[in-house]
């Protein structure tokens, strides 16, 4: 082997492991569990599709199990690469279409592996399957292309003005693009050209993460963000503390809340202390004594301690000033003056963004 062929050997092997690696530390993320989950599924799939077709390249005679393999894969990113636009983009529906998303098309390529493996009909993996798969993954960048355009549009907002883990989105879009791109006009180039533009997109990624999360962050003092920048956010915070009331987990810090929301700490202090003037633990706390007058109402003889901790309270002293101070009196008198009910009215819906019942 020639030390060019070795360079090329490195060069486009180079994106399909580090690939691995990228995928374990996803899976290894302890915040936001499903969108870091999927987005290290999606990254371990297109390292298999990569790795494959190195293999491939510089071994024409390797196995067929290991094409099938890197086929089946290939199967999968479109999917994959979906369900994860969608637990970024609408994380509510994404806890109920994802299972769906991603079972359907593993049953089907697995079925397809065990009644019509490569070894047996590689005419038909090479033919038909090959396109099927091919254009099933670029129908599914075009469904994840119109899920981020409407996105986009409906909170109104610019893509540098969101966080990091919009950033990661785009780029594992643009690389799904890219890389399609580059397999599929493969025959005007070099079947080789496909983990070469991962490889090369891995690397630009990894530095473009690197670039801003090491940015310095300007400071803002007492400055209020203008209502077309402050409004998004407050939607999608609002969005947030909706559905994943994150204010029940008594852990919750605002670097933790930030994370999730793909946001720097300081941005998010800035939004409630200026745009929202209220302090971080007041704001949380907020949150928490609405949900607890909920459930003072609905559930009449839950005990304080248990009241204090299904709220996010990690003592009862603290819930008990943190219920007075909100609401001017006590949680026992509180709930002698409410009328009892069984479950919850239209009307008990907490506003995330003011923290009172409305």
């Amino acid at each position: 082997m020639t030390i060019s062929v070795q360079l090329l050997l490195i060069c486009s092997a180079f994106g399909g492991l580090n690939g691995l690696l990228l995928a374990g530390y996803f899976f290894c993320q302890r915040t936001e569990v499903l969108t870091h989950r999927l987005a290290g599924l999606l990254v371990l799939m297109l390292s298999v599709r990569v790795l494959k077709s190195v293999l491939f390249y510089f071994n024409p005679e390797i196995g067929k199990h290991i094409l099938q393999l890197g086929l089946s894969a290939c199967w999968m990113i479109g999917p994959v690469l979906y369900a994860y636009c969608l637990s970024v983009c609408q994380p509510e529906a994404a806890q109920r279409w994802y299972r769906w998303l991603l079972a359907l098309p593993f049953v089907l390529v697995l079925l397809t592996g065990m009644w019509w493996p490569y070894a047996d009909y590689p005419a038909l993996w090479g033919g038909l399957l090959y396109r099927l798969i091919n254009y099933s993954w670029l129908g599914f960048i075009l469904l994840s292309s119109l899920l981020l355009w409407r996105h986009y549009q409906q909170s109104r907002s610019s893509v540098r003005q969101y966080g990091v883990r919009h950033g990661v989105l785009l780029l594992l879009w643009c690389s799904n693009l890219l890389l399609w791109c580059a397999f599929y006009f493969a025959s005007y180039t070099s079947y080789i050209s496909g983990a070469l533009t991962f490889s090369l997109l891995l690397c630009c990624s990894a530095l473009t993460v690197f670039y801003h999360q090491q940015r310095p962050v300007p400071a803002y003092a007492n400055k209020k963000l203008d209502i077309s920048t402050a409004e998004p956010l407050l939607t999608q915070l609002q969005h947030w503390m909706q559905t994943q009331q994150p204010y029940l987990d008594a852990s919750l810090t605002m670097p933790k809340l930030a994370r999730q929301l793909g946001w720097p700490s300081n941005r998010l202090s800035q939004l409630l202390n200026d745009n929202l003037a209220q302090s971080f633990p007041d704001y949380i706390n907020s949150l928490r004594i609405s949900h607890a007058q909920i459930l003072l109402r609905r559930q009449p003889v839950l005990k304080m301690p248990e009241l204090a901790e299904r709220c996010g309270f990690n003592s009862l002293s603290t819930f008990y000033s943190a219920f007075k101070k909100h609401t001017g009196m006590t949680p026992a008198l509180y709930r002698q003056q409410q009328p009892t009910t069984v479950a919850g009215t239209a009307s008990e819906m907490i506003n995330p963004v003011s923290g009172i019942m409305s």
